[in-house]
């Protein structure tokens, strides 16, 4: 029978203080500590650009303040005492910590895209969009018929907005026959939506449920930013054709493991 052979010296290093062990396996270029999405990006960076990278959490799980926790963790985040047993099994929860959803032509798709991080992911389109409007919950229209059926306008009134909408969607920065003769660095939003006759109802539903404004601030400045990010919405909806959202299917909580594995 062959001797065991002996496990390597750990290594040790001059800044280590006397009668500690390193609990690491060597020396890194980066430490990054917390696996929030931002640590996580730049941990996944780093890595890509062959920096040696050494992780580390006090969580047993990814994600900080996003995280989707399984039912163990939730319970034990919020001091909730043991889990019942008549919620079923850890594997069938994932609850957010922070509940978003993902523009499915947005900045952070284009990233997950580039970083070909989809690699670790599972997505899917979210069914559709609900705003509340006198009274009742209207869902958003995701497609031309669902608008000729909407009661969230009248009739007259979708007609503009489908004026509107067609003007947003080719609109270009750079191709000024775009513009027809609206300078947007100038006009504002409220001026805008006036312009195209739409009423003040339509404005609020364009703005918070379309442009996901959180206040009225906008309307009075330049209606450029407004515009822009409308497009983004408009271009995430014709992508799925129900919903301009898509969401992790295991919970945010991937996006950021997704980074570390980079």
């Amino acid at each position: 029978m062959a001797d065991e052979q002996e496990a390597p010296p750990k290594p040790t290093f001059d800044w280590l203080p006397e009668g500690k062990e390193p609990l690491a396996d060597g020396e890194y270029d980066a430490i990054v500590m917390g696996t929030g999405l931002k640590e996580c990006v730049i941990s996944g960076l780093l890595s890509v650009e062959g920096k040696k990278v050494l992780h580390i959490d006090r969580n047993n799980y990814y994600g900080a303040e996003c995280a989707s926790l399984n039912l163990t963790n939730l319970y034990e985040k919020f001091k909730a005492g043991d889990v019942p047993n008549t919620l079923g099994t850890n594997r069938d929860y994932n609850v957010d910590l922070i509940p978003k959803f993902v523009m499915a032509c947005g900045n952070l798709t284009k990233m997950l895209l580039h970083s070909k991080v989809t690699r670790y992911l599972e997505f899917k389109s979210i069914g559709g969009s609900y705003v509340q409007a006198g009274g009742k919950i209207l869902k958003v229209p995701a497609t031309p018929e669902e608008a000729l059926k909407s009661s969230l306008m009248g009739i007259f009134e979708k007609r503009r907005f489908r004026k509107f909408i067609i003007f947003v969607n080719q609109y270009a920065q750079d191709k000024p026959a775009t513009f027809e003769g609206r300078d947007l660095t100038v006009m504002t939003m409220r001026e805008l939506y006036l312009n195209f006759g739409l009423v003040p109802a339509t404005h609020e539903f364009i703005s918070h449920a379309m442009c996901l404004e959180l206040d009225e601030v906008h309307l009075d400045k330049p209606a450029l930013s407004t515009v822009l990010n409308l497009q983004i919405y408009c271009h995430s909806l014709e992508r799925y054709g129900t919903s301009p959202y898509i969401y992790p299917i295991y919970g945010l909580g991937g996006l950021p493991e997704g980074f570390s594995r980079l």
